[in-house]
């Protein structure tokens, strides 16, 4: 099966998913060579979509007399909408034709520039990531998205115009580009199309435009033949070019369409043609599947999703800081306790002195975090000190006579058993944290709910260590926080009170310059600065590594990305497809 586009040229099937750029001032015929390549393609059984920004696409639907059927194309958008068009239906629309697989017209012309771009931005986007099936997108008056000089609101769509005209074949996407001014088309796109038709043109700056492709795909001395003849080519003549591709360079008579042509330029003096009769799309079963689309994102929408999150987190912390904590019912006789506290004895402090002593003589590059983890037991004696100094009081003041002697018995534990749940009050006395302990409250003053892995991420703490549990244990005992290190950990009142002046969190950018200064490395800083150039569009794992030169496979780019996910600076869009998070956006 073949393209057939005149008497003697024909383009193979596979033409279906490469890129195409037709180029031809107005009035020479380019767009009904675009036309004859789409009811070649449609023909074919293959889906083709129409980005028209004039509205003049719509003549596919109808025959060349306009009094008989076309093509059955569904046309968005326009005066000869099957479906209205607005600019935040781009993902949707994109998901419908994916899906579906009909040939179809997006008529932007009633949009302004910018929801253009706005819509654009989101089916092309959208078409990338998930399209896999042969496709192809044929884009009129192309230098409108995707001009030479990008406006800054168009950089995300012209992303995504490159990233479908460079690496869409491997998506079952082909792309033809056409324009009546090369010139002012982006010079990387133009040069990444495989097949150059080239219609008539005059402009010197035009004609010229034509080496940056020629420089990287022909020989300069067929450029010279061609060239030379773009001046003086009669209407619907055109050079095609495709020196890989086809190997061809012929220039020929494209065959006439055969459907109603609704881009004719009018005649003073003559009646404007109008077509009466179209083909017929099955409109209803269309509207049933974009509703159902429709619905199927907005169930799934993550930014929605993680809005609920954070609200329910939010009402949640709420509702724990308004419960009053029950009060204990009064005890009418005290009973004896006997409660196991694991302290380190005098023997066990000086074991340590010495391990450290040999520890320095081998390894004195260690000596520092030795003697960091040798503070840290000290501080969790001092807490279980306190612990038990709490236990001691509340059975001396209890009220009522006691039944039988009360005893106090501390036995010395050289493992870590379960502790009393004791709360200590804040105001009995002053408040001594460990280093480790006031870090992880500050982490969970600042940052809200997180579990205990993304505390010890914070804390550069190990989440398996001793020392780190100890210390949560040692918070959690004297209520300082609440919650589950699994599920989700925050500070109470009390553990406030013991904290005392901490810096909170900036918002926005800033917040996103404190995530970069204070806890991201090198590649976690190169992987959020693609995140950020891209925002909002998610980006895959794998063009992340490409554009920060990491390998996708390498363990460290592997954890780096996991270290992200972990803090909640980024999430999974998609299996594969990493976003950055609102927060640093609202």
């Amino acid at each position: 099966m073949t393209l057939r586009m005149s008497a003697g040229l024909s383009l193979p099937i596979e033409s279906i998913v490469e890129t195409f750029a037709i180029l031809g001032k107005r009035g020479s015929g380019k767009t009904s060579a675009a036309v004859v390549m789409a009811e070649e393609m449609i023909g074919a059984g293959h889906p083709v979509v129409i980005v028209d920004p004039v509205g003049v696409w719509w003549g596919l639907r109808s025959s060349k007399t306009g009094k008989g059927d076309g093509l059955p194309v569904v046309i968005f958008g326009g005066d000869h909408a099957d479906v209205p068009m607005e600019e935040k239906a781009g993902q949707i629309i994109a998901d419908a034709v994916i899906t579906g697989r009909f040939p179809a017209i997006l008529d932007l012309s009633h949009l302004s520039k910018s929801a253009m771009r706005r819509f654009m931005t989101d089916f092309l986007e959208r078409m990338y990531h998930r399209n896999r099936d042969p496709l192809h997108l044929i884009v009129d008056e192309a230098d409108l998205l995707a001009p030479q000089r990008l406006p800054a609101e168009g950089l995300r769509l012209f992303g995504a115009m490159d990233d479908i005209q460079r690496r869409g074949r491997a998506r079952g996407i082909g792309t033809t580009l056409i324009t009546q001014r090369p010139a002012v088309l982006n010079k990387d796109l133009l040069s990444q199309a495989e097949v150059l038709v080239a219609l008539r043109l005059t402009g010197a700056r035009d004609v010229a435009a034509i080496d940056e492709w020629v420089r990287l795909n022909a020989d300069e001395d067929e450029a010279k033949a061609v060239k030379a003849s773009l001046a003086s080519l009669a209407v619907g003549t055109a050079w095609f070019w495709s020196p890989s591709l086809l190997g061809v360079l012929q220039k020929v008579p494209i065959r006439r369409r055969t459907t109603f042509d609704s881009s004719a330029t009018p005649k003073p003096g003559a009646p404007r043609p109008v077509a009466s009769a179209f083909a017929a799309v099955d409109t209803a079963a269309l509207g049933s599947q974009i509703s159902a689309l429709t619905a199927e994102a907005a169930a799934n929408d993550p930014a929605a999703l993680r809005t609920e999150v954070a609200k329910l987190r939010r009402e949640l912390a709420t509702e724990r800081a308004r419960t009053p904590a029950p009060n204990p019912a009064p005890e009418t006789r005290v009973e004896t306790v006997t409660v196991e506290v694991p302290v380190l004895t005098p023997e066990h402090l000086e074991l340590l002195d010495q391990v450290t002593d040999q520890v320095r003589v081998h390894t004195a590059g260690a000596a520092d975090a030795v003697d960091a983890a040798v503070e840290r037991m000290r501080d969790e004696v001092g807490n279980l000190a306190r612990v038990l100094d709490g236990i001691r009081d509340a059975t001396r003041t209890t009220p009522a006579a006691p039944t039988r002697r009360v005893q106090d018995k501390v036995t010395p534990v050289p493992v870590t058993p379960t502790v009393v749940p004791t709360r200590v009050s804040p105001g009995a006395g002053d408040v001594k944290l460990s280093k480790a302990q006031r870090l992880i409250l500050t982490a969970l003053a600042q940052q809200g709910v997180r579990t205990a892995k993304q505390v010890a991420l914070l804390t550069a703490y190990s989440h398996k260590s001793g020392g780190y549990r100890n210390a949560l244990s040692g918070l959690r005992t004297a209520g300082y926080i609440d919650g589950s290190g699994t599920t989700g950990m925050t500070i109470t009142d009390d553990g406030l009170d013991a904290l005392g002046d901490y810096t909170p969190l900036p918002t926005g950018q800033a917040l996103l310059d404190w995530w970069k200064d204070n806890h991201l490395g090198k590649a976690e800083r190169a992987i959020v600065d693609v995140l950020v150039e891209h925002h909002p569009r998610p980006v895959p794992v794998t063009e992340i590594a490409e554009r920060t030169d990491y390998s996708a496979a390498s363990g460290g780019y592997r954890n780096a990305l996991s270290r992200l996910r972990s803090l909640e600076v980024a999430y999974n869009a998609n299996p594969g497809v990493l976003a950055l998070s609102d927060q640093f956006f609202g």
